[in-house]
């Protein structure tokens, strides 16, 4: 019995794609729904972790939330900074 629906073989074979990929990090694909995908594993080593699909909203989304908390990070340390808070 097969549990895996004709979506799931096409999120499958998009994330087979070697055009899917950019620098072999980057993943973007608008035909699969998923917005996290499984890493690509390197010297057929196991996949630990996941990448954002950058096709989908919600991965474009969390980047953004991410540079933000950078940006915010800087912003506050150097204030600290000018004010003499930390040297």
């Amino acid at each position: 019995m097969n549990d895996r629906s004709p979506q799931d073989e096409r999120n499958d074979a998009e994330w087979e794609n070697r055009a899917n990929w950019r620098l072999g990090l980057f993943y973007s694909s608008q035909r699969d729904t998923r917005a996290w995908v499984p890493k690509r594993s390197t010297l057929g080593r196991r996949r630990l972790g996941v990448t954002p699909n950058f096709a989908r909203p919600e991965a474009r989304a969390y980047l953004k939330v991410v540079i933000a908390g950078f940006v915010l990070l800087f912003v506050v340390l150097w204030m600290l900074e000018r004010m003499g808070v930390i040297r």
